[in-house]
């Protein structure tokens, strides 16, 4: 298992989980891979002990964090051009993923989803790198990590 170093925290998250190509190094992937890293770690924090009871282990949450974030990137991209006011973080996301999971654990995962969106937010308002209103520009970012 590689360790990428993020904000001084280590994360199981690659920054190659968001792009495969020169030009998929964009700030808008960098959000997104920003914000897997905040699902990620809201998760274990939140919710670790009930994911490892349903045997859901590190790895695993992951890829779910990697898959929320991807998932909304659409829904980001229709709220920069205005075609919807604001961003449903669905249920039907995390049921598809963990059909087996009863609606309370739902409910708690979505929590930690909105805790960690709003996190990100409200970090990306004085961040300097504007991964947002720069959404197609190219991310450096990117290239100082090595897959």
């Amino acid at each position: 298992m590689i360790y990428y170093k993020h904000n001084f925290e280590i994360s199981i998250i690659k920054p190659t989980s968001f792009y495969s190509r020169e030009h998929e190094k964009t700030k808008l992937n960098w959000f997104c891979y920003e914000i897997s890293i905040g699902f990620l770690d809201e998760f274990k924090k939140n919710l670790g002990k009930k994911f490892k009871k349903n045997k859901i282990d590190d790895d695993a949450l992951a890829k779910f964090s990697i898959y929320l974030a991807k998932e909304m990137k659409n829904a980001i991209l229709q709220k920069l051009s205005g075609e919807i006011d604001a961003i449903e973080i669905s249920y039907e996301m995390v049921e598809s993923y963990f059909p087996r999971f009863s609606d309370r654990l739902t409910n708690k995962i979505l929590n930690s989803i909105s805790n960690a969106w709003e996190e990100q937010l409200s970090i990306c308002v004085t961040c300097p790198t504007r991964c947002i209103s720069e959404k197609d520009e190219r991310c450096t970012i990117f290239d100082e990590y090595t897959p």
